[in-house]
């Protein structure tokens, strides 16, 4: 099973709906959530002529960048990334200097290391390392200095952060689009209706059991998904640990609706061997809920992520990839400028055109969503359903702890022992429970 860390990453309407009559939807919504604003968080933006006198820095300058959540990651890859080919354009002026997090560069190190940061490039999972070692830096000043108007991003983008000693650390500058990704070719094969917007995981289910068949010797399965990856983004914004009693939360009925949820697709005669990446290389699955991919054929779509009885019409937490300020930078000023065009209209209109879902909630820049992608690109979304990567109402964010990997491995293993049968859900989130909390001990001491 994958690690806790890993990015792999409404209502009904009908079958095969346009993705232009769903975005008259998000509009609404939009309208709606942006009236109703970040209260606390956001600086009412001044007039032009009464914004203060913040110029952008000229001077040449080296920023460094530091990548806390892959180690893999190159300077070459970043500076080709749309976020490396903005930084160039928008700010000649700044040099930047690379760094990926690995042996000898973890956070930690870098700070012992005396290694001065400006800005680091990370997931949401990232935030507990980073506030442990205080490379966290509260912007709050930054903000009201520059005007910034927060109530402009994704609902959530700075509250989840306030989960980290209360402050503001950077903004969310790309989220991955999530949806019901299905093949028209085996609907079609079988003659089974299309999935709809809006969808509960019980109708879901129902349709991975009539998908799930063998035809001519080929297996067909009905739905795949990661369930490190549902967590993730879960729609019932469950948390592994409890910050308020310091403890392990993972044996209440919630964490087994949830579990149950997903262990009974996988227990599906037939469709036990179902994996998200048969999707797109066998083309031998029906339904998959995940991230979008890259993928070299056209008959899929999507519809919105089924939602629970329990929260209806309560889409997945945002995946969001962040752009913080390093509390050891010398150069917080231009580090907030670049922060400010990744967040703008202009730059989040173009990579919501490639693609890649913005995180402002300006209407224009969200109908814009995929209209320059193409075959070539592997993300060809002209006459997809693109209005359900925009759910009318995200679930709240879980809390993320340091000691989410550690219970991530106990509630795997759980996962897989329901799934083979050898226990049942009580049972098996019991032992994960008293398995965490032993861990969770031991790495306190």
């Amino acid at each position: 099973m994958e690690k806790r860390k890993v990015h792999d990453g409404s209502s009904g309407t009908g079958y095969r709906k346009k993705g232009a009559a769903s975005l008259a939807a998000i509009f609404l919504c939009l309208a709606v959530t942006a009236c109703n604003g970040a209260a606390g968080d956001a600086s009412e933006p001044a007039p032009a002529a009464d914004k203060p006198a913040v110029q952008d820095s000229k001077e040449p300058v080296e920023l460094v960048v530091y990548n806390a959540s892959n180690s893999t990651a190159t300077a070459e890859a970043f500076m080709d990334s749309d976020i490396g080919k903005e930084i160039k354009e928008k700010f000649p002026q700044v040099t930047i200097k690379f760094i990926a997090t690995g042996k000898g560069t973890t956070a930690n190190e870098l700070l012992v290391s005396g290694q001065d940061v400006d800005l680091i490039l990370c997931s949401v999972f990232s935030f507990p390392v980073l506030a442990d070692t205080g490379l966290l830096y509260d912007i709050g000043d930054l903000i009201k200095q520059n005007r910034y108007d927060t109530s402009r991003l994704v609902p959530n983008a700075i509250e989840f952060q306030k989960q980290f000693g209360g402050g503001v650390y950077g903004f969310p500058v790309a989220s991955a689009p999530t949806a019901l990704f299905y093949n028209k070719d085996i609907f079609d094969k079988f003659g089974v209706p299309y999935p709809k917007d809006g969808m509960t995981w019980d109708e879901t289910y129902e349709l991975a059991k009539q998908l799930t068949q063998t035809d001519a010797g080929t297996s067909y399965y009905g739905f795949a998904t990661r369930y490190p990856f549902m967590y993730n983004t879960n729609q019932l914004s469950l948390s592994y640990y409890n910050p308020d009693s310091q403890s392990v939360q993972v044996s209440d009925d919630r964490f087994r609706l949830f579990m149950e949820n997903f262990t009974r697709f996988a227990q599906i005669p037939g469709n036990e061997k179902a994996t998200t990446d048969m999707f797109a290389k066998e083309k031998n699955v029906a339904m998959m809920a995940y991230q979008i991919g890259r993928w070299d054929f056209d008959s899929w779509d999507m519809v919105s992520m089924p939602t629970f009885k329990e929260a209806p019409g309560i889409g997945p937490q945002d995946y969001g990839t962040y752009m913080n300020i390093s509390s050891t930078s010398k150069h917080k000023q231009q580090a907030f400028e670049v922060l400010e065009a990744l967040t703008s209209d202009e730059y989040q209109m173009k990579i919501s055109k490639a693609g890649t879902l913005p995180i402002v909630r300006t209407p224009e820049v969200v109908q814009a969503f995929g209209q320059l992608s193409d075959a070539a690109s592997g993300r060809n979304f002209k006459g997809k359903n693109v209005g359900a990567f925009f759910p009318k109402e995200r679930a709240r964010p879980s809390y993320v702890t340091k000691y989410d990997d550690a219970i991530a491995k106990r509630m795997n293993t759980a996962f897989s022992q329901i799934v083979s049968g050898g226990t049942n859900p009580v049972s098996a989130l019991r032992e994960a429970q008293e398995g965490a909390e032993k861990d969770v001990s031991a790495m306190k001491k």
